[in-house]
């Protein structure tokens, strides 16, 4: 169960989509009956990608607090299944502290059968489009340097440069990493 009730989006849900290559993709917000298919999905992530990630979503408690996060709403996460497969997701992770309120962390992962099909950027379109809704103003995007095709889709999505953190993150490797933060700001509605 999700704090969708409340939103004015939540008839938004579930909602249709198409990628690329004509695949129908079905958007839905993440409740704990879907943890199962989440953790398909992390399993199939290469360790490369588990390398950059802020949190171990391959640790169990991870995903607990992750959840118990979305039924809060400190983290909204949609979905995206082909079929009963969930194949990618992206989550609105929600500053709690009073002076940035506005702005929203997004954070994007995708099956690596799936990538180059459009979906990492229909996924970020369902933040863009949720966002507003939890008082978000501007989407902030954490990257390391390495993430080279992260970086491109976030551009052409129109997030652009804030700045570069020299050895800001240490990756799941003990190697120190720099840190680019890219954002957004959304639109007045």
């Amino acid at each position: 169960m999700t704090n969708l009730e409340n939103l004015e989006f939540a008839s938004r849900y579930p909602t249709e989509g198409v990628m690329r290559d004509g695949t129908s993709i079905l958007f839905k917000p993440l409740e704990s009956e879907d943890r199962e298919q989440l953790e398909s999905l992390i399993e199939a992530l290469p360790s490369e990608d588990l390398l950059y990630l802020r949190q171990d979503i391959t640790n169990e408690s991870v995903i607990d607090t992750w959840i118990t996060s979305v039924e809060s709403g400190q983290v909204f996460t949609v979905l995206a299944s082909v079929g009963a497969r969930v194949v990618g997701y992206a989550s609105l992770h929600i500053d709690s502290a009073i002076w940035s309120r506005h702005v929203g962390e997004i954070r994007i992962n995708v099956h690596p059968d799936y990538r180059g099909t459009g979906l990492g950027a229909a996924l970020a379109g369902e933040i863009r489009f949720v966002a507003p809704s939890f008082g978000i103003r501007k989407l902030i995007a954490n990257m390391t340097l390495e993430q080279h095709t992260a970086m491109v889709v976030f551009e052409r999505l129109g997030f652009q440069l804030q700045t570069i953190l020299r050895g800001w993150v240490t990756d799941m490797n003990g190697e120190e990493r720099d840190l680019l933060v890219m954002a957004l700001t959304l639109p007045k509605s």
